[in-house]
């Protein structure tokens, strides 16, 4: 960032902690990194009266604690951990970073917060049972393999000689499986075990949490004004908040327009495209191996043999 947007983050910052939040008034977003939740939050953060907090659950960059590892767990909570996160809902908890996504004139008008987290995926079933929410938390779901592969395209191969205990506490499964993970040769099979093990088993049951709004990647991008419409009227804003109609709204966004964070060149123009890419790219041997990970950890929301998830 330039010093002017250092300078504007840090005003941001201080309007927003300043400011009245309540956590039960919240629009979240849960996701993977890699998962398009950078998109989805450019576009409703232009719903008026809407801040955006970027990631506070960043290891390095965030505003928690050391000990909540690389994915905070809740099972690793104690009380103090549960009012930490009370206070990274209502806005208490901010820096320049957290705030680097929201102009300073939303944040000095802001009456409402926009949340993204891709490393808070399992502290939704928590957050859904400690606080009554206003509004129903978005899961943004991507099929696995784009995710690892991408994230590997982005970020590289995961270090394997690291304290699991430290960077994932309280994941006790992964935890267990860790060493037998850290032998496997093929970097995108070894990062999609590890997808699964942090998200298989909470995708297949917050997608059918009547709490949730459950939104795949697939539908955002072939049917984007059609999900749009959906995921607002779900989030059921009051019209003194929305001040136009839903259908106004969506009318009036650019989803064509790619995400910031679109890493090497990820974004292809065509969505079909888009979304075959990876897919596409890969042999039928290599595709059955992957698939059999899939398999081992019990997840049929996607397949290697289609980009659209399985309905129900």
């Amino acid at each position: 960032m330039s010093l002017r947007q250092v300078l504007e983050s840090h005003a941001c910052a201080h309007f927003i902690r300043r400011a009245s939040f309540h956590p039960e008034d919240a629009i979240q977003i849960f996701s993977s990194p890699r998962g398009g939740s950078t998109w989805l939050m450019s576009l409703l953060s232009q719903l008026p009266g809407v801040a955006s907090l970027w990631e506070p659950f960043h290891s390095k960059k965030g505003v928690v604690p050391k000990h909540w590892g690389a994915r905070p767990h809740p099972d690793a909570f104690s009380e103090g951990d549960s009012a930490i996160l009370g206070e990274v809902l209502a806005g208490h908890r901010v820096n320049a970073w957290t705030c680097s996504r929201t102009p300073l004139q939303q944040a000095k008008n802001a009456s409402q917060l926009l949340i993204k987290y891709v490393r808070g995926n399992r502290l939704l079933p928590f957050i859904l049972d400690k606080w009554h929410l206003k509004h129903k938390p978005i899961l943004l779901m991507r099929h696995p393999l784009d995710v690892a592969i991408s994230q590997l395209r982005a970020f590289g191969e995961r270090p394997r000689d690291v304290r699991v205990n430290k960077v994932y506490p309280g994941h006790t499964k992964l935890q267990k499986r860790w060493a037998e993970l850290s032998q496997v040769a093929d970097p995108l099979e070894r990062h999609l075990h590890l997808w699964c093990l942090l998200n298989a088993t909470l995708w297949e049951d917050m997608s059918r949490d009547h709490r949730v709004i459950a939104v795949h990647y697939h539908d955002l991008a072939m049917q984007p004004e059609k999900e749009l419409y959906r995921i607002i009227e779900a989030l059921d804003l009051t019209p003194a908040r929305a001040r136009q109609s839903t259908q106004n709204f969506v009318s009036s966004l650019d989803p064509s327009k790619t995400s910031d964070t679109d890493f090497k060149g990820d974004f292809l123009a065509n969505n079909h495209d888009q979304l075959w890419k990876n897919l596409g790219s890969i042999d039928d041997e290599r595709k059955a191996i992957l698939q059999s990970v899939l398999d081992q950890h019990g997840f049929s929301m996607y397949s290697m043999s289609d980009v659209a998830p399985q309905r129900a």
